[in-house]
């Protein structure tokens, strides 16, 4: 099991290195939540409220979950990507734990998320968004979308894994998370909207981790949420961890 780790820990590094070369990826990751908070916040801001300090605080942590959920692609796509340039065979050849370069993707992509959220906290003080509850909850309430992302990224390595192309499997993802981001109450009040579209709003995990987070960061009711998002984070790693791991084993055989 430690070497497991190390060797993951290891792998997760040699994920990490090629960023420093890579200085378009590296402005994306910075920049892209400084584009959905100004576009949620200042074009959207009047379906929370109207005002934009209230738009803050309501769509900030819908800003932070969406952006974790859909960097959880980027987990499938650069597995794909490997497979495609033969990196998987050199692993095959190598005497480390089956699980160690899927470990070291996800453990790689979630640093490059936290990164990516702590630029987004930065925007959004910068445009007026304070924690009003307390510093621990918010941490807490931050480990609590990187565990759901985390979860998630272990989907999408499978996907990349069985997929037959990048552009196939940035397709696949594509179209099951942006129902759900949107298809939340993330950005919208469920109330604000039809009967039919406030049951989505409901029972979608998407908008249970947006309140559990909300409540976290600015306050309210979230303990149900916080249940509900982690009955799904377990969930997830029951399902995918399994067929992401067999799915390696096929591909590498």
């Amino acid at each position: 099991m430690t070497t497991a780790l190390s060797q993951g820990l290891t792998l997760a590094w040699r994920s990490l290195v090629p960023l420093k070369n890579s200085p378009g990826q590296l402005a994306g990751m910075l920049f892209q939540p400084v584009f959905m908070i100004v576009i949620f916040v200042y074009l959207f801001g009047g379906a929370a409220g109207g005002h934009r300090d209230q738009a803050v605080l309501y769509m900030l942590p819908g800003v932070l979950t969406q952006v974790a959920l859909m960097a959880t692609i980027g987990t499938g796509m650069n597995l794909a990507t490997d497979i495609g340039n033969g990196v998987f065979d050199r692993f095959r050849t190598m005497p480390i734990a089956r699980s160690a370069p899927l470990a070291g993707r996800v453990l790689a992509d979630m640093l490059t998320l936290l990164i990516t959220m702590a630029m987004s906290m930065l925007v959004g003080y910068a445009v007026g968004f304070r924690v009003r509850t307390d510093p621990l909850s918010a941490l807490a309430g931050i480990g609590l979308v990187l565990l759901l992302a985390m979860a998630l990224s272990w989907g999408s390595a499978w996907i990349g894994l069985v997929a037959k192309s990048v552009t196939s499997m940035q397709g696949i993802s594509t179209a099951v998370l942006l129902p759900l981001t949107f298809g939340s109450s993330a950005f919208i009040p469920a109330t604000d909207l039809p009967g039919w579209l406030t049951w989505w709003m409901g029972v979608n995990p998407v908008s249970h981790l947006a309140g559990a987070l909300r409540g976290l960061m600015v306050g309210g009711l979230y303990a149900s949420d916080v249940w509900i998002t982690l009955g799904w984070t377990a969930a997830l790693f029951v399902l995918f961890v399994p067929l992401a791991l067999r799915a390696y084993t096929r591909r590498v055989r």
